[in-house]
């Protein structure tokens, strides 16, 4: 049985489909806390993490020889979430109540305080979500995989393939442009 890395991965390329479930076992809770950080609701994350090895899978044999395995499947596991959340436009779906927020404050306050920082919270994400979604989807792009992926711009432009220079120009786009919707979403509740 395989123990290395590149052995496994060499092993999963020609067919060894124990060799993949070892892989799998290694990167598993990896790409599922990369999906969930992404969007948020666990049956989503589960069906991206799915794909996404499954992507793997088909495209082991394509695999560059030497290189680490986690970057890659982590490149594939974004650029599908991302797909997938653009196709079910994850970003126009209303926020659940039934996942609550927790408070920011676990202590200190009493249940009305506590209600009210929940419905606040709750008010201040349907409003970021509302302004997400009038973005490209280019912008919603560079958006999850900065603030909902935690990459950084580098990162970012090996997963999309981008000049990193153009991840930050449409990254500072994206950011201009929540922060003009946003504004005029607080002036228009004045």
């Amino acid at each position: 049985m395989a123990t290395c890395e590149a052995e496994l991965i060499e092993s999963a390329a020609h067919g060894d489909q124990e060799a993949f479930r070892q892989l799998w076992e290694t990167h598993h809770a990896t790409a599922m806390a990369a999906a969930m950080r992404l969007c948020h609701e666990r049956a989503l994350a589960e069906e991206i993490t799915q794909g996404a090895f499954l992507l793997a899978w088909r495209g082991l044999p394509r695999f560059q020889k030497g290189s680490p395995f986690r970057p890659w499947l982590m490149r594939i596991l974004y650029r599908h979430a991302l797909d997938m959340m653009e196709k079910q436009r994850t970003y126009l779906q209303p926020l659940s109540l039934d996942n609550p927020i927790e408070p920011d404050i676990q202590f200190g306050l009493d249940s009305h305080m506590e209600q009210a920082d929940i419905q606040e919270q709750v008010a201040q994400r349907e409003e970021v979500q509302q302004a997400l979604a009038q973005l490209s989807a280019e912008q919603r792009r560079v958006i999850a995989l900065r603030y909902g992926a935690d990459l950084t711009e580098v990162d970012i432009a090996q997963v999309l393939g981008w000049p990193v220079g153009t991840v930050k120009s449409r990254l500072n786009r994206a950011r201009e442009h929540l922060r003009e919707l946003l504004n005029d979403e607080g002036d228009e509740l004045l």
